[in-house]
Formats: C-alpha cells, structure tokens, sequence
C-alpha cells in the first residue's frame, strides 16, 4: 500500500520494520534464498543512508539499529556491538524511547545468542524500562512471559519523585473537550488560553506555566492559576526565574527530556535542597517536556500546594495527549509572533 501514502513516516516505518524483521528471520531462510535476502537487506540499509542527510536525528538511530543487524547476521560481532550502542545513544538523545527499547531488546538477543547471559540481561531489562516508560504494556508482558526472570526485577521502590511517567487509561472527557478547543480557536493567544485552563481543570492543578526555550533560556509564555471556581491565564514573555518554579527541575527536564514528578514535595527527594521547593512548600509537583519532532522546544510546568499525589497516571496521560496535540506544534510558532 506504500503508493497511497503521500507521507515520509509511513515510508520510513516500511524501511524500518522491513528490514529488521527480514533480519530477525534471515537464519530461516533456505540456503539458497539467502543471497536475495542480503540484497534486499541492502537496499534497506542504503536507503535509511540516505535520508539522515535531509535530518539526521529522525533517522540516524533506525540506520544504526539496521546496520547493527546487518552487522550480526554476517559475523561482524565488533561492528554490530558498535552499532548497538550507537542505535540506543541516538534514539536516547532523539527522544524516540521505543526505539530506544528496540535497540535494548536486539542488542540482548546479539549476546544471548553468544553466550553473554548476564550482559543480556542487562539489556532487556534496559527495553523493559524503555517499553514501560512508552506505555506499551503489552509489550512488557510479551518480554516477561518469554524471559520469566524479568519478573523478578523489582520496580525501584516508591519514591517522592518519579521521572518519565508511563501513560495509562484517558480520560475521554477530558480529550474530547480539549479537541473542541483546538477546532474552536484561531487566534493563537486564545487557543493556549483555552488548552491551559483545560490543562488546569483537568490536572487538579492550582498554578501552570507555559515554558519554552529561546535558543538558552528558558521563558514564561503563559501562567494559569486558580482562583475558586475559574482559571485564570496570563500571557507574559518573561525569563524564568528560580522566584518562579523550580529551576532544578527545569534543567533536569531540559537534559533528560523526561517528566518530573514529585508526589509529595515537602518530603526528602532529589530536588528537596532548590529553593522554591523549600520557600512555597510545594506539595505536587509535575513537569512535562513538549517535544516537536524529536526536538525539545520547552516545558508545561504544574503545581498544587495544598494536597500531595495530585498528578496521578490517569491524568498524566491526559495531559501528555494535550502536549502533544497543540502545545508542541504550536509553540514551535508561539514564539514568533511575526509568522
């Protein structure tokens, strides 16, 4: 079906999967048939070669992670342990977290096969974390039930502050009203005043900030705070201030790009020593990054002083959806208001 689709990203997908699967089942393979395969094999690879050039961090992670197989079907054990790990750096460094997993749960298979059980292990508790961190749940169960030791892994015990959020059920109330906005609003400064009060409404939040990066700094574009029985948004174009939010926080997202969670801020955690913590007695806390293709372009800063565990997973998802949906393409312009 590939001549139907005018899109880039289903084409990558076919020149993804394809070769990685014909991969994973090149050792079945008649004798006979093998030679074809490698040929195919081939222009897979050559093709993923080629658009790294027009934007190498949307496909450099999934030419690695190809060549690495390549590498191991022909025997080159040295180059495809190089090209493992450089698949899971890229796709780490990109944002692309299942990809990342991928790469985890390849790479374990490469040293399994050679007899590398401890190392393998390794890895596949590295996809797990990855696949749990996407929220492909059910793909977690395929690794458990196929590598039962998996289970026995224990999640890190529950912490004050918790990174990269996993996603859960939705809301579709929640979406369905936040979809209305998007359809409802065309001038710009309204539509985020309409998807922050949403946000708010929704997260059980009593102070949001829109935060987005302006090459180094980080600035305040919107702030939403509660005020009894309504939200009420500020559009500003201020630097971002530790009288503000956290800034510990904030830079911890900026370089993991994952969410920060603070269940309870007032109890000992990571961040207990940043003054804005220890000033306003902040209770929960939530920090997502807004990403647009694969670029970290700033954050959606949340906070409620008055009760702890406030940002449960159900209500992350939700707001996840909502970055991705507008607050991510949208404030790639935001910032430039002359477009």
């Amino acid at each position: 079906m590939l001549w139907s689709s005018t899109a880039h990203f289903p084409l990558l997908d076919y020149y993804y999967y394809t070769p990685l699967t014909m991969a994973a089942l090149y050792e079945n393979v008649p004798a006979a048939a093998q030679s074809g395969w490698r040929e195919r094999l081939t222009s897979y690879q050559e093709q993923l070669r080629e658009w790294p050039k027009n934007y190498p961090p949307t496909f450099r992670d999934k030419h690695a992670l190809v060549s690495a197989e390549i590498a191991r079907i022909e025997g080159r054990q040295l180059d495809a342990e190089r090209l493992y790990e450089e698949a899971i750096r890229l796709a780490r460094e990109h944002g692309f977290v299942q990809n990342e997993g991928l790469a985890h749960e390849l790479a374990a298979r490469f040293y399994a096969a050679r007899g590398f059980e401890t190392i393998a292990h390794a890895y596949l508790r590295n996809a797990k974390s990855c696949y749990l961190r996407w929220g492909a749940d059910g793909k977690v169960q395929q690794l458990e039930e196929a590598h039962p030791h998996l289970r026995e892994d224990h999640a890190p015990s529950s912490s004050t502050a918790t990174f990269g959020a996993a996603v859960e059920q939705l809301d579709i109330g929640a979406v369905v009203k936040a979809s209305q906005a998007i359809s409802g609003e065309i001038v710009l400064d309204r539509l985020i005043e309409t998807l922050m009060t949403i946000v708010l409404e929704h997260a059980g939040a009593e102070r949001g900030l829109l935060v987005l990066l302006r090459g180094d700094e980080l600035q305040i574009e919107a702030e939403a705070r509660t005020d009894r029985e309504t939200v009420e948004v500020t559009l500003r174009h201020d630097t971002a201030t530790p009288a503000e939010l956290p800034e510990s926080i904030l830079h911890t997202v900026v370089r993991t790009r994952q969410s920060v969670i603070l269940d309870d801020a007032s109890a000992q955690n990571p961040f207990s020593g940043d003054e804005y913590v220890r000033q306003k007695h902040a209770r929960s806390v939530l920090c997502l990054p807004l990403v647009k293709q694969a670029r970290l372009i700033g954050m959606l800063y949340l906070e409620n002083n008055l009760a702890s565990h406030v940002f449960t997973p159900a209500r992350i998802s939700v707001l996840n959806l909502f970055s991705s949906i507008r607050f991510a393409c949208r404030a790639g312009v935001y910032g430039n208001r002359d477009r």
